[in-house]
């Protein structure tokens, strides 16, 4: 383990999954790669941090439409099952 890599990983508050991915990534690469990942800690986590926000919004607008939906048939047929 590399405990340069665990010490950005605690500083940054990384989560057991991508600490997970960042190690099998990193344990891949050239030593040189190695170095890159570690000099760049602070911008692949704000990276990171941008696409789980990205997908937690995708996530809320697709819960929302699910809802919308639910809601619009519920409408559509309430009646209709109150009718027979």
């Amino acid at each position: 383990m590399n405990t340069r890599l665990e010490m950005l990983f605690l500083k940054h508050n990384v989560s057991d999954k991508d600490r997970y991915e960042i190690n099998q990534i990193f344990w891949l690469l050239p030593a040189n790669k190695q170095q890159n990942i570690l000099k760049n800690f602070d911008i692949m986590i704000f990276r990171f941090e941008q696409i789980h926000k990205e997908i937690d919004l995708e996530r809320r607008i697709l819960i929302w439409e699910l809802f919308k939906d639910i809601k619009s048939f519920y409408n559509k047929y309430w009646n209709q099952i109150w009718d027979l």
